[in-house]
């Protein structure tokens, strides 16, 4: 009885105080760093509760645009999971976010019922249903069984884009840019709308809505820093001019290969001067189209795992990676225990991941955090298992 009265917990808003609080201050530090937000509300003018937001994943900021977008509401986010494991950030999270967590690219019938409670106590629903943040300023596939749960939620389904918000806050980035930030909104579906529609017609819209490309829709737009590339190299791997494959070094406003000597700078407007490639999104997607069928990838891995406190411990074992287009095998230790996985790459779906950092698997429900030796590889797993995936 005990378990089944804890199991049905009510979610709650995010405490109203300290919300208001953290987003007025995160918009004072746009203010300051440069950063012009222009919100278009005109969307969501007779949004109400409950309803479902579905917005594009666009950079690590998205949370907030869409909270200052929706103020005075405070809405349910359902965020990844591996947020919970930082100590202060997990804390605050738990003690006044009351979100929705989620395993990314793993099955979690948690989630699903806390996104019904929350519809259930009338709340906003916000979903960023890519299920993962790009490198790049380009949006991913949705994630499968999304259109499924707008159908049985039936709630009206609104988007909001906040255009050039990848451009200011790159993921492979250092810094904040001084540049423009603007927010559209639109209503997807009304409920009634979603009673008629089939479940195919409905990811026909969600897959317009949540497309994105945001060097195209900020063409022309500049987004000031003094070093422009500062990061870059972490996502970069693959020379457009001779081919080879972790010779990309970036610096201050260039980059170049130390295999042939190619060298271009970027401009803030995030256009190359070579005649390779124009853009970063161009050379991050060529480099995934130039990925051979019998590509192979090995590395003696580090893995990170929640340890007994609930915390990401980034020494928590240790294992052999071997990843193609077709098997994803893992075989060490974690905290003294065999890991082995054997999985089909397809099967994966995607992998989360932070340039010059990790990127993420669940095993077995439990997630972990795969380090190389050489981080410039990351981008690269990753790449196989997108391109399996398709």
């Amino acid at each position: 009885m005990a378990s089944e009265k804890k199991s049905q917990k009510k979610i709650g808003k995010p405490a109203w105080g300290l919300y208001h609080i953290y987003l007025w201050i995160s918009a004072l530090i746009f203010r300051i760093k440069g950063v012009h937000l222009k919100i278009d509300r005109t969307g969501i003018a007779e949004i109400k509760e409950p309803s479902l937001v579905l917005a594009p994943h666009i950079s690590l900021k998205d949370h907030i645009i869409v909270g200052l977008t929706l103020l005075p509401y405070r809405p349910t986010f359902v965020l990844s999971e591996h947020f919970m494991y930082s100590p202060v950030i997990g804390w605050v999270i738990r003690k006044f976010g009351h979100t929705i967590t989620k395993k990314m690219f793993c099955p979690d019938t948690g989630t699903i019922r806390g996104i019904l409670r929350a519809k259930n106590e009338g709340n906003i629903i916000v979903l960023f249903p890519e299920g993962r943040l790009n490198a790049v300023a380009h949006s991913q596939k949705v994630t499968k069984g999304t259109p499924e749960l707008v159908k049985k939620l039936g709630l009206p389904v609104y988007t909001i884009t906040g255009n050039g918000s990848a451009l200011v806050f790159p993921k492979w980035g250092k810094k904040y840019r001084k540049g423009d930030i603007k927010v559209e909104t639109k209503q997807l579906f009304s409920a009634r709308e979603i009673e008629k529609l089939s479940v195919a017609e409905i990811s026909e819209v969600i897959d317009k809505a949540i497309f994105h490309d945001d060097e195209w829709e900020m063409k022309g737009c500049r987004y000031k820093v003094s070093k422009t590339v500062e990061g870059l190299d972490s996502i970069l791997y693959k020379c457009p001019q001779c081919g080879e494959e972790f010779q990309i070094k970036a610096e201050g406003n260039e980059v170049w290969c130390e295999a042939c000597g190619f060298k271009t700078t970027l401009s803030d407007d995030y256009r190359f001067d070579n005649e390779y490639v124009r853009s970063v999104n161009a050379w991050y997607y060529l480099q995934r189209g130039l990925l051979p069928l019998d590509t192979v990838m090995e590395d003696d891995i580090k893995i990170g795992a929640v340890n007994k406190h609930g915390h990401m411990d980034m020494e928590a074992g240790e294992a052999h990676l071997r990843v193609d287009m077709e098997n994803f095998d893992l075989v060490g230790s974690v905290y003294g225990e065999p890991v082995e996985l054997h999985k089909k790459t397809p099967d994966i779906g995607g992998a989360p991941y932070t340039p010059d950092g990790w990127f993420n698997l669940y095993y077995e429900k439990r997630l972990f955090y795969l380090v190389p030796p050489d981080k410039r590889r990351i981008v690269k797993y990753v790449n196989i298992i997108d391109a399996a995936s398709k």
